[in-house]
């Protein structure tokens, strides 16, 4: 039976000590064909509080994404799906935040995505959001927050959707290993907890959706003041390679030096490949005699015979 690529996800959100929860998830896993060419989405987004629309905002970020990333060509590399989905995206909650609420940045959120595709996670983010990766017992943080802070708590996001027609985002791409945990989250966790907390959860926290709502909690008894979103998503079972990774593979490779003197070739780490060319007997000449050769009926090409 043919290897698919596998994961199991935990997901957790409340409002924690705000009225409103304007934080929003998703995912979707799909089957058939559209698993092996466009992959597992998993997608975070954080509504901006200064937004008035920005509850509406995350909810519809994370649902349009899930659909229009799905729709696009199958021809489509991931980077140039998720560019052309998020910056519609964009243009589109900026055009009706300034319609609806009468100014720009009317309906913004923050945005951070995985897809898992084959042996590859591309990561894409937009705002402060956060994405984790857990290997081999360390935790690294994928993203940079797109925040400036001021003096005390006072802050700022530099980028979100929706806040700027011209949208900049970032974009990386990471070899999986089976094993892998990824985590996803909203500043209500990232802010109150460090990340040797984080670590130490995932650490004593082998389920997924037990792990989620572990850091959920921890962060509201640790003070949180913002609502407290994560996602947890850990890589079962890895497909066999396809083309496009293995030329993708191949095209990382050294290529060999060449080395020019009394023996020409290309030079690899395990071999010496030597080219030998043989060179024309007689040179070519237009509009004269061919010269006879003296020394009788010799094979010009005699020295290159193996």
């Amino acid at each position: 039976m043919k290897a698919t690529l596998a994961i199991t996800l935990g997901q957790h959100s409340i409002a924690g000590v705000k009225p409103v929860n304007e934080d929003f998830y998703g995912a979707l896993t799909p089957k058939g064909a559209s698993l092996d060419s466009q992959g597992i989405a998993v997608v975070i987004a954080d509504g901006v509080s200064a937004s008035e629309g920005g509850k509406e905002a995350s909810e519809i970020a994370v649902k349009q994404f899930l659909n229009d990333y799905y729709s696009t060509p199958d021809s489509w590399s991931v980077k140039t799906a998720i560019n052309k989905v998020v910056g519609a995206l964009n243009l589109w909650l900026c055009s009706q935040g300034q319609r609806q609420y009468g100014g720009s940045g009317g309906m913004a959120t923050t945005f951070s995505g995985l897809i898992f595709k084959s042996h590859t996670a591309y990561v894409c983010h937009v705002g402060d959001s956060r994405i984790y990766r857990w290997q081999q017992q360390t935790l690294d943080c994928l993203t940079q927050d797109h925040r400036v802070q001021f003096s005390g708590e006072r802050s700022y996001l530099t980028r979100a959707l929706g806040i700027d027609t011209r949208l900049d985002i970032d974009f990386r791409v990471l070899e999986l290993q089976q094993g892998d945990v990824f985590v996803l989250s909203t500043d209500g966790i990232h802010d109150v907890l460090s990340d040797a907390q984080i670590a130490a959860l995932l650490r004593e926290n082998d389920d997924p959706q037990t792990c989620a709502e572990r850091l959920v909690a921890t962060a509201l008894q640790a003070g949180s003041q913002d609502n407290i979103t994560c996602q947890i998503v850990r890589v079962d079972q890895l497909p066999h390679v396809n083309r496009e990774e293995f030329y993708q593979q191949l095209g990382k490779l050294p290529f060999p030096r060449f080395e020019s003197g009394a023996s020409d070739g290309w030079l690899f780490d395990f071999a010496r490949i030597e080219c030998h060319v043989p060179q024309p007997s007689l040179p070519c000449r237009r509009h004269t005699r061919p010269q006879q050769r003296q020394g009788g009926d010799q094979n010009p090409l005699a020295k290159f015979q193996r």
